[in-house]
């Protein structure tokens, strides 16, 4: 009986020997790592970024951003990354076919960012550009999507001066969303974009720009579902950020009351938002209550006028930063009711639909023509707690 144990642990052992390992092992110098997608209109392209379609037409041209690995030789090369193209419509065919331009096999699971022309969004649904990308098992979630005016290859060509390698360098801009208002990029990922598809609601992407070799996020591209219908702008999300609470931190600015022409600026450090929903006789109305907390950031013009040692300066200051804030949160409510007719990421029909479901269900049929003439009601309440590091 020892002896079949003893037989048995041999036989055990022998077997996980023979059978541990990575049986698909890959050296990583036998990859290349995709790390950023452009996806631009296949205008103007040379012919060997093509090959024989069947079935469609060249709707797209597809470029991939690759890292190249360090083989220990000159380290002074410009960029860390370099560029292959592909023209066509099936952007999964477009990307097998690349295997012709290569001699290593593409790999997309460090996938940071993809960037869509605008141009392309004109004639496509965002949801169609972003299929392959949600079905292909080596796509993460993680990924960051932005969109731009113009052609979205020459973003993934810049080289950052940081010597990152492009792609890592795109994403974890946005990833800096908390201490820039000016960008909407809270749960912009290709995640919670698909996850938006599902729930049918409407969608803001960031929007990225390049200009003299400098790269900027500022403002959002707005989707009503996955339709592209326009630009809201930095001030407008800005607005929206502080309307719906979204914001970490904030610069918040003013005309100084005592020294016009010169600006007085507040630092947030904390806020309570409160988006409530009411009905009244069948009329629908809502109410944004917010407490805001923070310090005074900076003061230009005559310091020796801008008094922050008395109580009453600190008073007029806090009514004056809550009316800003209150103007810019009416600003960024008038650009998505009145220019754009659009229920941004549809929070102000979540909120209805959780709080009134009655009426909800009443309404969700007409939302989009009803939601403009719904009025919102703010109300602003700003306190100052430090005024600097100084006397």
């Amino acid at each position: 009986m020892a002896k079949k144990k003893w037989i048995a642990c041999a036989l055990i052992t022998f077997v996980c020997i023979m059978i541990s390992g990575c049986w698909d092992m890959r050296e990583l110098q036998d990859r290349n790592f995709v790390l950023a997608v452009a996806i631009d209109k296949a205008d103007d392209v040379k012919s060997v970024e093509t090959f024989v379609q069947p079935h469609g037409s060249k709707r797209y041209r597809v470029s991939l951003q690759i890292l190249k690995l360090s083989t220990g030789g000159d380290q002074k090369e410009e960029s860390r990354t370099f560029i292959k193209s592909n023209t066509g419509e099936s952007i999964f065919e477009m990307v097998r076919d690349m295997l012709g331009q290569s001699s290593k096999s593409l790999w997309f699971e460090h996938v940071q960012v993809i960037i869509i022309s605008d141009a392309v969004l004109k004639e496509v649904d965002l949801g169609e550009i972003l299929d392959f990308f949600k079905r292909d098992s080596e796509m993460r979630s993680r990924i960051k999507i932005y969109v731009t005016s113009g052609k979205a290859r020459p973003i993934i060509e810049y080289s950052p001066p940081s010597k990152e390698p492009g792609g890592v360098y795109l994403a974890n801009i946005s990833r800096l969303h908390i201490k820039n208002i000016h960008v909407g990029g809270a749960r912009t990922d290709l995640g919670y974009t698909i996850q938006y598809f599902y729930n049918k609601s409407n969608v803001l992407l960031p929007r990225i720009e390049m200009a003299d070799k400098v790269v900027k996020l500022g403002g959002s591209a707005v989707f009503k579902k996955d339709k592209f219908i326009g630009y809201a702008d930095d001030y407008a999300i800005a607005g929206l950020k502080m309307m719906l609470g979204t914001e970490k931190s904030a610069v918040v600015t003013i005309d100084s009351p005592k020294t016009p022409g010169h600006q007085i600026i507040f630092e947030l450090f904390r806020h309570d938002t409160t988006l409530t929903p009411h009905v009244e006789n069948g009329v629908i109305y809502f109410t944004d209550e917010i407490s805001m907390y923070g310090n005074v950031g900076e003061i230009q013009g005559d310091i020796s006028e801008n008094d922050t040692m008395d109580p009453e300066f600190i008073r007029t200051l806090e009514t004056a930063f809550a009316e800003e804030i209150k103007n810019n949160i009416y600003y960024a409510d008038k650009i998505f009711k009145n220019e754009m007719r659009v229920d941004a990421i549809s929070k102000f029909a979540a909120k209805l639909k959780a709080h009134e479901p009655d009426t909800w269900e009443q309404v969700k049929d007409h939302w989009d023509e009803l939601y403009p003439t719904i009025p919102l009601y703010v109300s602003v309440n700003v306190t100052i707690r430090n005024i600097g590091s100084h006397k």
